[in-house]
């Protein structure tokens, strides 16, 4: 290092601290992932064909986040608080709104049709009422305060607020925020939502975001 000429000794010296601090901002930003989000897995086919069995992911359970839920955005919701099932939907009505389906499927609320743009083939929308007496499909279904109606993109598969209601605000655990990969290993599990233990061993893709 001593024997360097100058010139190299400085941009040696340059790069070593652009390569200090890009890790220590790579550091940062695995103990932010880990600290500020929390681990789940897909469990079952409900959310087919946007998330799929044994992917993994992040959500976000901070207050200020579930405060602001969003149309679309897609939720983690324990409906029991003494129990420790947790299923994942996607939010289709907000409070107070009126909600409706045609027979194919589309979406209207207060009877101005909703662009349901997360479906790339629509067979999975065309299916929402199979059953005419689902909610929003024999009639118009209004939604209560401090309520959301949730369903799953899977809907011919789906065990959802087209079958017991809307759900209440309190419910919501959590917000998707990120697919990361699959898990190579575990069981998959027999019901329908998401586990919070973290996969045995994992595969990484590139993230999906749902922000």
């Amino acid at each position: 290092m001593n024997r360097l000429p100058a010139p190299l000794k400085k941009t040696f010296a340059i790069l070593s601290q652009i390569m200090f601090v890009f890790l220590m901002i790579l550091g940062s930003g695995v103990i932010f992932h880990n600290l500020y989000f929390t681990p789940i897995k897909i469990v079952g086919a409900s959310m087919q064909p946007t998330l799929q069995n044994n992917e993994f992911g992040i959500m976000d359970v901070h207050q200020n986040t579930l405060r602001s839920i969003k149309r679309f955005d897609i939720i983690v919701i324990q409906q029991n608080p003494s129990i420790d099932r947790y299923i994942i939907k996607r939010v289709l009505g907000l409070p107070n709104e009126t909600l409706s389906f045609d027979v194919e499927g589309n979406l209207f609320i207060d009877e101005v049709e909703m662009e349901q743009s997360f479906y790339e083939n629509d067979s999975y929308q065309r299916q929402t009422c199979s059953v005419s007496t689902y909610h929003g499909c024999d009639f118009p279904y209004v939604i209560d305060e401090a309520s959301f109606f949730v369903s799953g993109d899977n809907r011919p598969s789906s065990l959802d607020s087209r079958i017991f209601g809307s759900i209440d605000q309190s419910m919501i655990i959590g917000k998707l925020i990120a697919i990361e990969g699959v898990c190579t290993t575990g069981e998959s599990g027999s019901s329908a939502g998401v586990d919070l233990s973290n996969c045995a061993s994992r595969q990484y893709t590139w993230p999906r975001l749902y922000v």
